[in-house]
């Protein structure tokens, strides 16, 4: 299976609007900086169809870790955001073709 790139996304985003690569590339790096300035701000982002990001609060745990030094004994990882992603129904449908 091949691996989709974001150059290969700012080429197709720059097909899908009759441009050069270069306003793919900047229309796709507006996108992802506001969805990445809006879950920075603790905003949900809704992609209706697409998916949904939102930022996630990860509670500390205590993990055996499988390399280095302290390999078999107990370390706690501290408590952290993650951002999330859940999809959407219809890429959910593509997802299964």
């Amino acid at each position: 299976m091949p691996t989709l790139r974001k150059n290969d996304l700012t080429s197709r985003v720059a097909t899908k609007l009759g441009g050069s690569r270069a306003q793919g590339e900047a229309a796709l790096n507006a996108v992802l900086s506001c969805v990445q300035d809006a879950l920075a701000s603790g905003d949900r982002v809704v992609l209706t169809g697409f998916g949904s990001f939102s930022v996630r609060e990860v509670k500390p745990r205590r993990v055996r870790p499988i390399r280095g030094g302290q390999a078999g004994s107990l370390i706690t990882v501290p408590a952290h955001k993650r951002v999330g992603f859940t999809a959407g129904a219809e890429l959910t449908k593509a997802a299964q073709r």
